[in-house]
């Protein structure tokens, strides 16, 4: 078996968005010539999430939007204060807990080459504390 690793770079325009990714997951895929196997992405960072859902922009607006809503930016967070190490202020939380709830990676099917989602589905980055620039790696392992 190998494994070859990939990184993805993206860049988020909006606060909260869904962005997707599933081209450069294929170009990867196709990059390492490997033919069976599983692919596994995953993101490098802790307030952007990975999913796979149906590739409608509408339903990605409901998604960002029901992420906003679930998890209000205005809430009483402890992680909001003033970190005395380096002076930075956290004033991200909820971007923290939105991720949480969807998880930092995936892992897809790889046979005859092909990347093996549904007729529907698609890989998404969802930025949370956008807008960033965003590093992914994709490993496919496989034969």
């Amino acid at each position: 078996m190998r494994s070859v690793v990939e990184r993805i770079f993206v860049k988020s325009k909006e606060s909260t968005e869904l962005i997707r990714i599933t081209d450069q997951i294929r170009r990867a895929v196709e990059m390492s010539q490997l033919r069976n196997g599983i692919i596994n992405v995953f993101t490098l960072h802790t307030t952007t999430a990975i999913t796979i859902n149906e590739d409608d922009p509408k339903l990605e607006k409901d998604i960002a939007r029901f992420m906003v809503k679930a998890v209000p930016e205005d809430d009483s967070y402890a992680h909001h204060k003033l970190f005395r190490k380096d002076g930075r202020m956290a004033v991200n939380a909820y971007s923290h807990i939105r991720a949480s709830l969807l998880g930092a990676s995936v892992t897809i099917p790889l046979q005859e080459g092909q990347v093996i989602l549904g007729a529907r589905q698609h890989v998404y980055l969802v930025e949370m504390d956008g807008p960033q620039a965003r590093d992914l790696t994709v490993q496919i392992m496989g034969e």
